[in-house]
């Protein structure tokens, strides 16, 4: 049987061609797999495929010896959320839409071949979203590991025109290895979308789920709010006597953060002199609070030495 392969097989190969490194080629080989139809005409071809990854692998290690091959990415903004996925499930188009990003987006699998990041703007604050390569049954690149570990959040990707079993086994597979995971059901619009989404949240119970629409758009908003919320960080502003605060540039804090966890972010010889602080809020209107008064999301601060 002839392999009839697409003409975007042809330019993955082209860029496994022009590949320099190990991790460009996998990239390039990962992007052909992908592309290819599944039928017997290929089953030889995705054989040998696979088995150049392999090879390529065992050249990495042996490069760097018993290091694993990792990667980091400098965290900006006040967080930073990586976004995961199998093949085609619409994460760059998602990225595009909440962030400066402007990745490839395109209709077949594996559009993204190495880390694309944008800063997504939350009220008056900035989140990093790091749009990572598709994930993938065969193989999940080893430097995503550190990635993973690290990130404040992720945010798993399912497409809701598909399948979305083999999705639910991977958000297991990252429980293990993240801080948080958030379910983000996406393709909304399309003629499976909502009832997938109605499915996605009775099997995913008790899990944070949100459903979009990348391309109507739809539930972006609510989005970008749970993804704040998920990250258990608080925004508190200060003032001085007799002024006005600036809401333009809040201290951010971990959820659970004191008047002097706030002092010693301002700085640590500050917090050392602090005597007491004023709190406005919805329950405070500038009372007096201990050091050890816990914060809330938009308090303001008057700190009095």
């Amino acid at each position: 049987m002839p392999a009839n392969l697409p003409p975007q097989y042809f330019g993955a190969e082209k860029r496994l061609r022009l590949a320099g490194t190990p991790q460009e080629k996998i990239n390039a080989i990962q992007e052909m797999i992908g592309i290819m139809p599944h039928h017997k005409g290929t089953d030889r071809l995705r054989a040998d495929l696979r088995t150049k990854i392999a090879r390529l692998n065992k050249e990495m290690q042996k490069k760097r010896g018993a290091r694993i091959y990792s990667y980091s990415i400098k965290k900006e903004g006040v967080a930073q959320v990586l976004l995961l996925g199998l093949p085609n499930v619409g994460k760059s188009k998602l990225l595009s839409i909440l962030t400066n990003a402007s990745p490839e987006v395109a209709p077949y699998p594996f559009t993204t071949g190495s880390p694309v990041i944008g800063m997504m703007q939350f009220e008056n604050v900035q989140i990093q979203l790091v749009d990572l390569p598709a994930l993938t049954h065969e193989f999940t690149k080893r430097w995503m590991g550190n990635l993973i570990y690290s990130a404040d959040l992720l945010l798993l990707v399912i497409d809701l025109n598909s399948d979305i079993n083999p999705s639910i086994e991977k958000l297991e597979e990252l429980r293990v290895r993240a801080r948080k995971v958030m379910v983000v059901g996406n393709k909304l619009d399309l003629p499976d979308g909502e009832k997938n989404f109605k499915y996605l949240k009775e099997k995913l119970e008790g899990n944070s789920v949100v459903g979009v629409s990348a391309e109507e758009p739809r539930g972006l908003e609510e989005l970008k709010n749970k993804i704040y919320s998920s990250l258990d960080i608080i925004r508190v502003y200060t003032k001085e006597p007799g002024k006005q605060p600036d809401f333009g540039e809040p201290v951010v804090l971990p959820g659970g953060s004191t008047v002097i966890n706030a002092a010693r972010e301002i700085h640590k010889d500050f917090a050392g002199g602090l005597n007491y602080a004023r709190i406005w809020s919805n329950k405070f209107k500038g009372q007096r609070a201990g050091k050890e008064h816990k914060l809330e999301d938009g308090d303001v601060i008057e700190f009095h030495i």
